[in-house]
């Protein structure tokens, strides 16, 4: 789906990214919620940690921007997944929460482009999860293509990689990497408001604050381009071909109503039309003539009939 080139150098921009949504990928789940948090690297620099078996939580970075939304997914939550997360199909729908469509996407390309490059996406778990599943969002709009000038790491890899260099590896019950237990093993205490996309995220900025510099190295090497990551579930062919807005406009009729916005598919997508043709059958227009011919011959017999029975003497 892309390239595997390393990265072209140092992320200047590092974008904590957390999705909520239905339930878990066998279900081909939507989103419900999503929060990114982009920081430049030189934030994570010049963070400053305390040392200790259980340091303070860092402060987040002051300057930071922040896109943070809640989402009609257009199917049932599963109630586990409403339990954790808090929301569902009926109370996003009450506060008339809008989908996931190309608004979002532009909304996503535009908080993107306001961040220096090179971007990295940096999700929990994101490899299996938050990555495939805004893969297969995009796909069934045919924007797919949007995040291809972004990379991406998986926060549990980059982790486990820095707790293992930190110290000689201890015996005893295998550690959880779950966002909540990190947190809690190196700050002794729960992250606040766990399973909202915001929460999670900021607890997710916490965690990479512990060890900013070997953090901000490891992902140098490590980040891959976002294109090489494989949506959570397939999507049909025509939503996984539709062409990039430039060619969409090139080829559009003149009378479309496709606005001249720069934006991805612009503000709505055209309404399909729906084609009445049959194979091997002439259109609606070339059949009017011969069925006007046809009632005219049959108008003429039946007439003509009609005189050869009222002949005189009967």
């Amino acid at each position: 789906m892309g390239s595997q080139a390393p990265p072209p150098g140092p992320m200047k921009t590092l974008i904590f990214l957390d999705l909520e949504a239905t339930g878990l990928p066998f279900s081909q789940p939507k989103v419900t919620e999503l929060c990114l948090l982009a920081v430049h690297r030189c934030a994570l620099e010049s963070t400053l940690t305390s040392q200790g078996p259980s340091p303070t939580v860092p402060l987040p970075p002051r300057v930071a921007d922040k896109l943070s939304l809640c989402v009609a997914p257009g199917k049932a939550c599963s109630p586990a997944a409403s339990e954790i997360t808090g929301l569902s199909t009926a109370v996003l729908a009450a506060h008339e929460r809008q989908c996931f469509d190309n608004n979002l996407a532009n909304l996503l390309l535009a908080f993107l482009q306001r961040q220096p490059q090179p971007w990295c996406l940096v999700a929990h778990n994101g490899d299996r999860y938050d990555f495939p599943l805004l893969q297969a969002e995009l796909a069934m709009l045919g924007l797919a293509y949007i995040m291809d000038g972004a990379f991406c790491v998986d926060s549990i890899a980059a982790l486990k990689a820095l707790e293992r260099a930190s110290g000689p590896s201890e015996h005893g019950p295998r550690k959880s990497y779950s966002l909540g237990s990190i947190y809690a093993r190196l700050y002794g205490q729960a992250p606040v408001d766990s399973h909202t996309a915001e929460g999670d995220v900021l607890a997710l900025l916490s965690i990479c604050q512990w060890r900013p510099k070997a953090l901000l190295q490891w992902v140098d090497t490590h980040a891959r381009p976002f294109s090489t990551i494989r949506p959570m579930y397939g999507v049909t062919a025509s939503s996984e071909t539709n062409p990039k807005p430039s060619a969409v406009t090139a080829t559009a009729p003149p009378a479309t109503t496709r606005n001249a916005s720069p934006s991805i598919g612009g503000s709505r997508r055209p309404k399909a039309v729906i084609s009445t043709k049959v194979p091997g059958v002439p259109p609606c227009e070339g059949l009017l003539a011969p069925l006007g011919v046809l009632a005219f011959l049959t108008l003429a017999i039946a007439t003509l009939y009609g005189l050869s029975l009222t002949t005189p003497g009967q």
